[in-house]
């Protein structure tokens, strides 16, 4: 069971730091955002804490929609065609691509203009307006090193990966996403304002406060922080060293999030996977 106790010492302005006692290992739930405003019938403050469930597998759907969200100048069109490719490389179940841009889109993708809801990956909030049956979202800065149809075999509503570590501003992360559009998803984008902007770091703890406990995880090694929970073994070869990953057989999805990005890794698992 997960006991959550607030730390009253670390209060700041807008953060409060949690202590998740799981099964006695004291993970720390650090700078969660704190907020009294209600937005649009939306709560704001922290949901319930407790650790969430984990997905049960079952059939893969039928056909999926897998998307991305291509938006600033962060990324070049590389970042779109090589998610595309490793997509194509690794689902085996029918899909369509679709990529929420303002930009020109390489061949194989269907864009689609979202509206401006803001800045960055609040962009996202875009995705949930849009579509009519089972959702896969991607980040573009993730690389795929396994078959995605184990992480679309999950059968719950809503999934997303758990966060890593010590949690930063929210208990999920939205760079993994597979759902099946409802009434409470459609509230992401219906219920969203730029308040919201002023309130919470990101557009996972905004999806976190619209869905709460409906939110379950992916299998802990389906989805993996490649900078957190990857172990990382340095070699040092003739040519000077070389990095080697060790990740579970089972992991399909490793997060690149914060530094480094892709492109700026040698690591032969992320030049092998990242094309």
């Amino acid at each position: 069971m997960t006991e959550v106790i607030l730390s009253e010492q670390k209060k700041t302005k807008r953060q409060t730091k949690y202590r998740i006692d799981k099964d006695g290992a004291g993970l720390v739930f650090a700078m969660i955002e704190q907020s009294t405003e209600i937005v649009n019938g939306i709560d704001l403050s922290v949901p319930n804490l407790t650790e969430p469930p984990r997905v049960t597998l079952g059939e893969p759907p039928a056909h999926l929609t897998v998307a991305c969200v291509w938006w600033g100048d962060l990324y070049g069109v590389e970042y779109v065609e090589r998610l595309r490719d490793a997509v194509a490389r690794n689902l085996s179940i029918p899909y369509d691509f679709v990529c929420l841009t303002d930009h020109d889109v390489p061949d194989g993708v269907f864009k689609i203009i979202p509206p401006k809801v803001g800045p960055g990956w609040w962009q996202k909030v875009g995705l949930f307006r849009l579509f009519g049956a089972r959702i896969l979202y991607l980040d573009l800065n993730n690389v795929i090193v396994g078959s995605l149809d184990e992480v679309v075999r999950a059968q719950e509503p809503f999934c997303m990966a758990e966060n890593f570590l010590s949690k930063g501003f929210a208990a999920h992360n939205s760079s993994v996403m597979l759902w099946t559009p409802t009434d409470r998803t459609y509230r992401i984008f219906t219920r969203f304002d730029d308040k919201v902007l002023d309130e919470l770091h990101g557009d996972q703890d905004w999806i976190w406060r619209v869905m709460g406990d409906d939110i379950v995880n992916f299998c802990p090694h389906h989805v993996v922080s490649y900078k957190l929970e990857c172990k990382k073994i340095v070699v040092q070869g003739p040519d000077g060293p070389k990095v080697f990953t060790h990740m579970d057989d089972t992991t399909s999805i490793l997060v690149f999030h914060g530094k480094p990005k892709p492109h700026e890794v040698e690591d032969e698992l992320i030049v092998d996977n990242w094309r």
